[in-house]
């Protein structure tokens, strides 16, 4: 299911309007805004604009940072208050418990991968090379999804000038939500690549390095299977 065909489809039923009225308005379609909301296609960044003008609403909306959910400020009223320390006379193993409870809240275990076998279950476990622990961003991990980020080692020097070179671990953010110019993890051909990508006419796609020793290649998105978008990288020292 897509982020951005949901949050389309919900706002235009908010605002009673059919497939096509608001494909009429947004100048596609009534069967290619179908295929938007039920994720079969994900629009450019132009289309995501003349949709949301349709709707009269912000393109924020549609498409929301992916990041506000952890580093989102919570209201005074919602903070946990300080537990009390008092004097208990539970058990060492009961104490230890409490202990790797609290451990698990606080970290979460994002899967390593150098491959992508199949895109069912995204990652497959039979990919997954090791794991990394990474610190829980105001205690919102129990709202996230399990599995919405992943470690991918790169396998080539395609965007050294973005600074990630052959063996760095790239977190990708798990999505469809997906913009012109964002650095991307995608399969084609049972092959794993990190490109930048641009969306031109139609369905058509340009995915390109920035290392010019690497050539742009031209593909179309029924082509390849998008996984998401890198985030951040982790480089040797």
């Amino acid at each position: 299911m897509s982020i951005i065909g949901t949050n389309i489809r919900n706002t235009r039923n908010k605002k009673n309007l059919s497939l096509k009225e608001l494909a009429k308005k947004s100048g596609v379609t009534e069967q290619y805004l179908a295929d938007i909301e039920s994720g079969k296609k994900i629009p450019n960044q132009k289309l995501i604009e003349s949709i949301s003008k349709a709707l009269g609403i912000s393109v924020d909306l549609l498409e929301p940072s992916y990041f506000s959910q952890y580093f989102e400020e919570d209201d005074e009223k919602n903070e946990p208050k300080a537990p009390k320390h008092k004097i208990t006379d539970k058990k060492p193993i009961e104490e230890d418990n409490a202990i790797s409870s609290a451990l698990s809240k606080a970290v979460r275990k994002i899967p390593v991968i150098d491959k992508m076998t199949s895109v069912k279950d995204f990652p497959n476990k039979n990919d997954i090379v090791d794991y990394k622990y990474e610190p829980v961003f105001q205690n919102k991990a129990t709202n996230v999804p399990v599995g919405e980020f992943v470690y991918y080692i790169a396998q080539d020097n395609a965007m050294a000038n973005s600074r990630i070179l052959k063996g760095d671990l790239a977190l990708v953010f798990i999505t469809d939500s997906i913009r012109n110019g964002d650095i991307i993890l995608y399969t084609e051909r049972n092959k794993c690549y990190i490109r930048r990508i641009a969306f031109l006419e139609k369905e058509d796609i340009l995915l390109y390095a920035d290392n010019y020793e690497y050539q742009p290649i031209l593909s179309s998105q029924r082509n390849i299977n998008i996984m998401g978008k890198v985030v951040r990288v982790e480089f040797k020292i």
